[in-house]
């Protein structure tokens, strides 16, 4: 083999080798919107083989590029990979999903050199539909009468919603779906609801529709416990019945027993002496 030809075969082994290593791919999928509140869903799949590893970071895009958080995806056997975020706390707006720090084979993998099929970027655009939902129910409410939800949808009429509860100590109830009905003089979907708690303290209503989630609503219910059942309980012991106690009653003192007067004695004793000594003067 020439000298020519070594450089020639040096150069296509490189360049096969470059292009194996740029053959790796990574595809994301996300929703283009999702409402506030429901969780941000992202898949995908990566031709990088097991162990490797990469992160899912969540900006918020509207004006400045902020990371707000991040998921490590860890590749297994299957290539395929889910991971999702919570969006409670975020406000509506746009947002983008991005891969960084990919690792393989224990070194930090070049993002440039990902195959030119991969998908890294996602813009999600979370829509806040809150604003749909009028709460009429009083936002504080006291433990007897809680926990209340009465309002109303704009513009559902006839429909169904769905309810949630979360609340202290792990407290959680629902879902529960409701009919609603339109007003007399709207027609937005009418609903009212009384959700049983038993303690005081914050508590959060989530409702959904058939479009998925519009809003999060708080209540804060006042009391420590529950009054009404309280009193309405007559606590039974399981302990056996106590035996009756015998009432103890001092002894009473005997009437002393009336003694035999000795004065009939006397007055016999002396009739028989009388009697012995005219015997002897005889």
């Amino acid at each position: 083999m020439t000298c020519i030809s070594r450089i020639i075969f040096i150069i296509l082994l490189s360049a096969t080798l470059i292009s194996g290593v740029s053959a790796y791919t990574i595809t994301l999928s996300a929703p283009n919107e999702i409402n506030l509140g429901s969780p941000l869903i992202i898949t995908g799949d990566t031709t990088f083989p097991e162990d490797t590893y990469f992160d899912i970071v969540l900006f918020y895009s509207k004006y400045t590029a902020g990371e707000l958080a991040r998921q490590k995806v860890i590749v297994d056997q299957s290539k395929q990979f889910r991971t999702e975020f919570e969006t409670r706390d975020l406000k509506k707006g746009q947002y983008k999903i991005e891969v960084h720090n990919i690792v393989f084979d224990g070194k930090e993998f070049v993002e440039n050199s990902l195959g030119s099929s991969s998908v890294t970027r996602r813009v999600v655009t979370i829509v806040d539909r809150s604003d749909e939902v009028a709460i009429e129910s009083p936002g504080s409410q006291d433990l007897l009468s809680a926990l209340t939800v009465t309002g109303r949808v704009k513009d559902m009429g006839n429909g169904v919603i769905t309810l949630r509860a979360f609340g202290p100590e792990d407290f959680t109830f629902g879902p529960l779906q409701l009919i609603t009905s339109p007003g007399f003089a709207d027609k937005d979907g009418h609903f009212s609801t009384k959700i049983p708690v038993t303690l005081g303290g914050e508590y959060q209503i989530s409702i959904s529709d058939k479009d998925g989630f519009i809003g999060e609503f708080s209540f804060n219910v006042t009391g420590g416990t529950n009054a009404t059942q309280t009193a309405s309980i007559t606590p039974t012991s399981t302990l056996p019945p106590k035996p009756l106690e015998t009432v103890a009653t001092q002894p009473q003192t005997p009437l002393p027993t009336p003694t035999k007067s000795p004065l009939p004695d006397f007055i016999g004793i002396c009739s028989f002496l009388s009697a012995y000594l005219l015997y002897r003067r005889e």
